[in-house]
């Protein structure tokens, strides 16, 4: 059974659960809802927050329902199409480096990697809200900026656990896996 302790995520145990136990599929589930959910909200509220219009229509003419609910189902299915991708992502890097590769295995685990990213929620929602707009200084950039530093990186700690567990290839192996994951990674942030 999956442990309070266990649930930071950053130890090996949550994703031997993520690939033995029965009800993994339910955790993984409610990982990518409550994610999509997280950030379908927060890009809302930094709409809300910043104003302006969306496709001509000003947003504070927007009632709330029809704006958290639009974003809320767009945020699901990007986190859902943006798993599939970095479960890909993560079985390239895992057969690069030895590993089996093992498909759900890794869809399991990069599910678990989720709430670790959650501090990085705020500054990619409001990236995607301010993308091609000329804003001020928005207050709190700078924090969104250190949390997001803060969740890629244990995301990265997370990711490395999961190819450990999922891979079974020496801490080298799952290291450079891990570098290789996040140089792709990154390199696609950077053509954005």
């Amino acid at each position: 059974m999956l442990m309070i302790r266990d649930l930071f995520l950053l130890r090996p145990t949550p994703y031997f659960h993520a690939c033995e136990n029965r009800w993994a599929s339910f955790w993984v589930s409610g990982f990518l809802i409550l994610t999509g959910v997280a950030y379908g909200s927060l890009v809302a509220l930094f709409q809300r927050a910043i104003g302006g219009d969306l496709k001509g229509i000003p947003v504070a003419d927007i009632p709330n329902s029809i704006l958290f609910g639009g974003n809320i189902v767009s945020g699901l299915l990007i986190v859902f199409i943006a798993h599939l991708g970095v479960t890909i992502v993560a079985w390239l890097m895992a057969r690069g480096v030895g590993g089996p590769g093992g498909l759900l295995g890794l869809y399991r685990t990069t599910a678990y990697l989720l709430p670790l990213f959650f501090p990085a929620l705020p500054k990619v929602a409001l990236t995607t809200v301010t993308l091609d707009r000329d804003l001020p200084p928005i207050p709190y950039d700078t924090t969104y900026t250190i949390l997001g530093v803060a969740g890629v990186a244990m995301a990265l700690v997370g990711y490395y656990q999961a190819i450990r567990v999922t891979q079974d290839v020496s801490p080298g192996r799952a290291a450079i896996s891990a570098g290789l994951f996040a140089l792709f990674i990154g390199s696609l942030v950077l053509i954005f």
